[in-house]
């Protein structure tokens, strides 16, 4: 401090006063830089935008390492300040600012004489704090411990459950719909929890069993736990989560390249549901299952073989050589996002993100953890077999078996991978002086880097090739740890742009965690496991509920069932969401028990009968006063087809699909894999392909392959309509059912009711009768004297009723 004598009212303060910038030779930061960044700066990198990792509002923002790598400000150094360079380059994609307005050359000298003498910056100036980062959104918060509402009509609710629905609906003036009657509620629970009808006998059982002590209530708690119990509820869930996390049979590159063991994954699926493995265990298993203990070589194959949702990742292009592996780790992480969180992930590729208050660094915080994961490589045009599957055997076998084939399984592949690193290291060099070479210079760089991939690729198909003469072992489409390492930025999504080294942690809007020492020499997949599932965490467990709740309803409690961010929807009932999210917790984390507390509830119970009071006042049924109708689902329809003609074979498809051996594979991005496999089982564990969807399941809404599928669309298509008049599947299964009933009964009204209790679980009414069988006798008439013509008759009338609403829809 300068001392100076006391005089007439302003000795005090001059002694508290820093020296000013003009006496010291530093440029004056508030008169002169500050309004600069303000004007120019702040917008982008500010307290409601921080792009790059900056903040010029803020010292320490301001003096970080940027994104870039480089530090934006380095006092007393302007050659290596990238403010200065960005203000002053001429290059569209590193300018600033991008848009408006440049700086004129005195505010770029001021800058430069600021950041010369030392860019000092006065600790009284404070960023501003943000109006609102999105931290404070809803989904962020702690999962709650509501306490159920009170309710007018105490008697109406039969779990707690309902107080949540029936609160807010008598809040609004709405009554609910009648109870669905007996025949409706038995054919909704069991097509929801096994995607087929239930039997005849079964509907008549049940309907019996509501007429007896404790009436629909008690014996529909029954018939979930019973339906719970049967295999086939693992296969109609097991769907549902493929759906979510893309399941297929192919990868997905130009080739569609088979996978023959994806099925293991999907049989892992369906046997989890059915044991009901705790959800935070199934998602544990999944992401880290190989890098849990196992007691024995079979509980180990079943935890690796776990981790073939991460290898179900999509693969690109058809190169072994600058293979784009940033894709396949983007569309991991948006998966695992978008399905386990409910957050948008991927949209921080590039930029921190829009909306969410998730960084680009943290983006790349749990990049580097899947960049520090082996995927196994499926094949591709130019790489026409499989590498860096894992092993199902016992090492020792392994060893065994591959010892005399090691070697030069070793050989080609350092020189593979040593080529891969000198193509990357060289493009890297070129992307990086890219602006700094002329013309002629930079042809000559790419003709250099021509050489090296033209060598890479050479030394791959060299690879490939030897790896076909090699034992063929069991294995599994699964991942391995990797060399551990940590991120860089890639500046705009390019991977041959990059910039700053970015630790592995977790999202900073939920605690931001870093791996602990102890985990640094692993890739950080457990410790992202256990993150997920931390009870802490308040998307998980809300996320999968809502899931559940959707599948079950039709809508979820969040319609976005697959966005919880800032652009997703809010919950129509909150405190039922988190309710249900802590009781699914308390149980252990049981699906079945969730399941359990949804179905037995009134409110599932209801019927889907309109009210015009309530239709008018809440259209959409947000209040859920009644049921809503819901169409059967691809795979639900042709099951059923399968299932009333008597054609549907329902073991498990516990075994690979017939592809041609690997040796021959040759597939290329202008004949890719194409084959099908037919077969009579349930839809579940028809082969997909990702590149060339079956017809039908187009034209019913099935899920998309490539991508994580929230929601099946429900569409109402004239080309629909025309598969139940033309196609020649439901034809076949239309004859096998007539068949079948011509050959059990001569009587026509034992007939028809067996073609209504099957098709529509119910008996015709009067009306109904006289119709159709008068309809059965014209045809018949129409037919003669072909002998086949009563067959042909009833025939025709089995496919009338396939297109009757009532099959086609749950009440």
């Amino acid at each position: 401090m300068r001392m100076v004598a006391a005089s007439a009212g302003v000795g005090l303060l001059a002694l508290s006063l820093p020296l000013r910038a003009a006496e010291t030779g530093a440029v004056d930061f508030i008169r002169k830089v500050q309004p600069i960044l303000q004007q120019h700066c702040v917008k982008c990198h500010g307290p409601e935008e921080q792009n790059g990792g900056l903040r010029y509002d803020d010292k320490v923002g301001a003096f970080a390492q940027g994104d870039s790598g480089g530090h934006a400000i380095v006092p007393g150094k302007p050659e290596e300040s990238q403010l200065l360079k960005r203000i002053t380059s001429t290059h569209k994609e590193e300018q600033m600012p991008p848009k408006g307005a440049r700086l004129s050359a005195a505010e770029v000298e001021t800058l430069k004489s600021w950041i010369t003498s030392g860019a000092q910056w006065p600790e009284h100036v404070v960023a501003q704090k943000p109006k609102k980062n999105g931290s404070d959104h809803w989904s962020f918060q702690p999962i709650a411990n509501p306490t159920p509402p009170s309710v007018k009509d105490a008697q109406w609710a039969f779990t707690p459950l309902d107080r949540f629905v029936q609160a807010p609906r008598e809040a609004a003036g709405l009554t609910a719909s009648p109870d669905a009657d007996p025949v409706a509620l038995v054919r909704r629970a069991t097509y929801d929890l096994t995607g087929l009808p239930p039997t005849p006998a079964e509907v008549e059982s049940f309907v019996a069993a509501c007429k007896t002590p404790g009436g629909t209530p008690a014996a529909f708690a029954a018939w979930v736990d019973r339906l719970l119990d049967n295999p086939r509820y693992g296969e109609r869930w097991g769907r549902h989560w493929m759906d979510w996390v893309r399941y297929a049979d192919t990868a997905g590159d130009n080739s569609d390249y088979p996978i023959p063991q994806a099925y293991l994954y999907r049989n892992y699926i369906i046997e989890s549901f059915n044991a009901d493995l705790p959800y935070n265990r199934f998602i544990t298993e999944q992401i880290a299952g190989d890098l849990l203990p196992a007691e024995t070589q079979q509980q180990q194959n079943r935890q690796t073989i776990a981790t073939g949702y991460l290898a179900m990742a999509r693969r690109f292009g058809s190169l072994v050589e600058r293979y784009p592996w940033h894709l396949t780790i983007e569309d991991t992480l948006d998966n695992m996002g978008r399905t386990m969180m409910g957050l948008t992930l991927s949209c921080a590729r590039c930029h921190d993100h829009k909306f969410d208050p998730i960084s680009t660094r943290d983006y790349y915080g749990l990049y580097g953890i899947f960049a520090s994961t082996r995927y196994p490589f499926p094949g591709l045009e130019l790489f026409k077999t499989q590498r860096d599957f894992v092993p199902l055997i016992p090492q020792e076998e392994v060893r065994k078996t591959m010892q005399p084939y090691q070697a030069k399984t070793d050989e080609l592949t350092r020189e593979l991978e040593r080529l891969l690193a000198l193509c990357e290291k060289k493009s890297l060099e070129n992307a990086a002086k890219e602006g700094e070479r002329s013309l002629n210079e930079q042809r000559q760089a790419k003709g250099e880097l021509d050489g090296m991939l033209f060598k890479a690729r050479e030394a791959g198909e060299a690879l490939a090739d030897y790896l076909k003469t090699t034992p063929v072992i069991p294995t599994a489409y699964a991942v391995q740890e990797a060399k551990p390492l940590n991120a860089r930025v890639q500046i705009k999504g390019e991977p041959d742009r990059l910039g700053a080294e970015v630790p592995r942690h977790f999202l900073e809007v939920l605690g931001g965690q870093t791996l602990p020492d102890q985990a640094q020499s692993g890739s950080g997949r457990l410790e992202l496991a256990k993150w997920i599932t931390d009870e802490k965490n308040p998307l998980t467990a809300r996320v999968i509920v809502n899931r559940v709740w959707q599948r079950h309803f039709g809508t979820g409690l969040v319609s976005s069932t697959s966005d919880f961010g800032l652009r997703g929807e809010k919950p129509t009932h909150p405190e039922l969401l988190d309710w249900l999210a802590r009781e699914f917790m308390r149980s252990g984390w049981s699906m079945k028990h969730l399941h359990r507390i949804i179905m037995t509830s009134h409110t599932y119970q209801l019927s889907s009968q309109d009210t015009d009071d309530n239709v008018a006042s809440d259209p959409g049924n947000k209040l859920y006063w009644k049921f809503t109708r819901q169409r059967l689902d691809a795979e639900s329809l042709r099951d059923t087809l399968l299932f009333i003609s008597g054609g549907l074979d329902t073991t498990p498809q516990m075994k690979p699909y017939a592809f041609p051996p690997s040796k021959q594979w040759g597939y290329t991005q202008h004949h890719p894999f194409k084959d099908d496999y037919p077969s009579s089982k349930r839809s579940v564990y028809l082969m997909t392909k990702r590149l060339t969807a079956k017809s039908y399941f187009q034209t019913f809404d099935g899920a998309d392959p490539n991508v994580c599928t929230s929601n099946r669309d429900s569409s109402v298509t004239a080309l629909q309509a025309l598969y139940f008049v033309n196609d020649k599947f439901l034809h076949e299964q239309a004859e096998r059912f007539a068949k079948k009933i011509t050959r059990e009964s001569q009587n026509d009204e034992q007939r028809l009711d067996s073609a209504f209790t099957a098709i529509l679980s119910r008996l015709p009414d009067e009306e109904e009768s006289t119709l159709m069988l008068s309809y059965v006798n014209e045809m018949r008439q129409r037919m003669q004297p072909d002998p086949s013509g009563d067959r042909q008759a009833w025939t025709s009338l089995i496919r009338t009723l396939f297109r009757l609403n009532e099959f086609m829809y749950l009440d």
